[in-house]
């Protein structure tokens, strides 16, 4: 039975066929991408010896380091202490992922030795997983299965650190984020970019070739059971352009990046292991043993340029939009949104209550409105045929797909209508004249109670920032993607300048800090009081 529809995030442009649950694997067809190199030779060479890795203990891993380094090194933690990362407990199995996801929830799994993918639910692939390994006639690899909404989800925490500094958490509206109730990752039906929380289950042999995280995500990757071995590439501007070209080649096969890039290493995870994949790494990853790893995938404000320079190259690549970071731009603008907010207390939100999210007294009691409607639109465009019912329903609008190539994956493996200017009462030559005024950054972080210290933005911030400014404002009107409760999209680039300037003599030093000033206020969590028994 062929089934061609698209169902969420997948690693490659992909024609499944379905399988019985007692259905031999065998006959998956046999189209064997034959290597040009020999992968037993690149684990034993010792030409992948540079130290880009650097060991790390968890209780180093703070918001202040995070402020000081800009997460631009990869980091190995070899425990887990420190780090705020909670796990399963260590006899925990595939059969109970399967029973905390469901059996039925479909899997899309790649044929390691055809680079073809497959679809099978998850009880068909623990079966398939659970068979000695002398009798897999075939290596299955599943990098995609994010499980964010499922029972599984309350076992896995991140990094402490990673919750701070991910974009989801601290820019995305998240009343949109609490209407997610679909546990896949139906596009359709996706209510925030949801990559923050993938499994995957490989089998030992699996290799998965030089790639970059979607929209130059970073990445939190913990070993629970087995091991990893990775090939590590900078970032640098001859790597990414030497990954372009081999990209588009469409030879990938034929040649193993790693001998023709200006340096790689090759690292080696162990069981227990928590790896951070820096933004814009390239990198290739092979499975010594059956492995179960918990990880997921995050933008920040510490490297946004890399983050816009790595999805350009997804636009230059045809990466189909399915394979990418959802709703990137539409999240832009509400990183612009967020600092602004959070620096002058001002919001370009429409002033429309939102019910599921705690308002404080300095937010003006204005909060965002629900999004647009998601259409599936070309790559970097906003289709304004659609603007009717995009701004009637209660969902993001994301960029459609183009071509995919075979690197573009999640997780190590694996939009809003545009919205025009709205006119003011002056002209344009009064508005060349008098430029727009926009209330002052006020002092202190506005995370906390507001004294009479001014809040220093780091260096990393506000190049990114601006860099979004840039990028943002050279978007063609149809491309960018504003979300619809964004009321004046132009007014906020202008304020977000203002911020910029008024900021561009802050202290690099005094922005260390250790505390997170953007983000959304929480809800009030009420907390149970509970009768403890002691016993004599």
């Amino acid at each position: 039975m062929e089934a061609c529809a698209e169902r969420g995030r997948k690693l490659r442009s992909i024609c499944r066929r379905m399988y019985d649950e007692n259905e031999d694997f065998s006959d998956v067809e046999e189209i064997v991408n034959v290597r040009g190199f020999s992968l037993e030779e690149k684990l034993e060479s010792q030409s992948y010896n540079h130290s880009f890795v650097q060991r790390m203990d968890g209780k180093d891993f703070t918001y202040e380091y995070v402020q000081r380094e800009a997460l631009r090194t990869p980091l190995i933690f070899e425990v887990k202490d420190g780090l705020g990362i909670r796990m399963p407990d260590p006899d925990f199995t595939i059969s109970e992922i399967k029973a905390l996801v469901g059996s039925r929830r479909a899997l899309d799994v790649m044929d390691v030795s055809t680079q073809k993918g497959t679809e099978m639910s998850m009880a068909q692939f623990v079966r398939y997983y659970e068979t000695p390994e002398e009798e897999r006639d075939k290596l299955f690899n599943v990098i995609s299965l994010e499980f964010s909404h499922t029972k599984l989800e309350s076992l896995i925490k991140r990094p402490t650190v990673v919750d701070l500094v991910d974009w989801v958490d601290n820019m995305w509206p998240p009343h949109l984020k609490k209407q997610q109730t679909e546990s896949t990752n139906i596009i359709t039906e996706m209510k925030y970019p949801k990559v923050q929380k993938y499994c995957l289950m490989s089998v030992k042999g699996c290799f998965t070739d030089f790639h970059i995280d979607f929209g130059g995500t970073s990445v939190w990757y913990h070993v629970f059971k087995g091991g990893k071995i990775f090939w590590l590439v900078p970032p640098t501007t001859h790597n990414l352009a030497l990954y372009e070209d081999w990209v588009l080649s469409g030879k990938q096969s034929d040649v193993f990046l790693g001998d023709r890039a200006d340096g790689c290493q090759r690292v080696e995870l162990k069981q227990g292991y928590t790896f951070f994949i820096p933004s814009g790494w390239i990198h290739a990853v092979y499975t010594p043993e059956d492995t179960l790893v918990f990880g997921g995938n995050i933008l920040h404000s510490f490297n946004i340029p890399m983050q816009l320079s790595i999805h350009e190259i997804e636009n230059r690549t045809r990466v189909r939009s399915k394979f990418r970071y959802p709703f990137f731009y539409e999240m832009c603008w509400y990183v612009l949104e967020r600092y602004v907010h959070c620096l002058t207390q001002h919001t370009h939100l429409t002033p429309q209550l939102c019910p599921d999210t705690t308002i404080t007294e300095t937010e003006s009691k204005r909060s965002p409105a629900p999004e647009s409607k998601l259409d599936v639109l070309d790559e970097d465009s906003c289709d304004t045929k659609s603007k009717g019912a995009c701004l009637a329903a209660d969902k993001p609008c994301s960029p459609q797909d183009g071509q995919t190539p075979t690197s573009a994956v999640p997780l190590s493996s694996d939009t809003a209508l545009p919205q025009k200017h709205v006119p003011t009462n002056h002209s344009d030559e009064d508005s060349t004249t008098h430029p727009p005024e926009f209330p002052k950054s006020p002092c202190g972080s506005p995370r906390s109670e507001v004294s009479t210290r001014w809040t220093h933005l780091t260096e990393f911030e506000l190049q990114g920032l601006q860099a979004l400014v840039e990028k943002l404002e050279a978007l063609p009107e149809n491309k960018r993607c504003v979300p619809s409760n964004i009321e004046d999209p132009h007014a906020l680039l202008e304020h977000m300048k203002v911020v910029l300037k008024e900021h561009a003599g802050d202290d690099p030093k005094m922005a260390v800090t250790g505390v997170p000033i953007v983000g959304w206020p929480k809800t009030a969590v009420k907390v149970r009081s509970y009768s403890v028994i002691l016993k004599a």
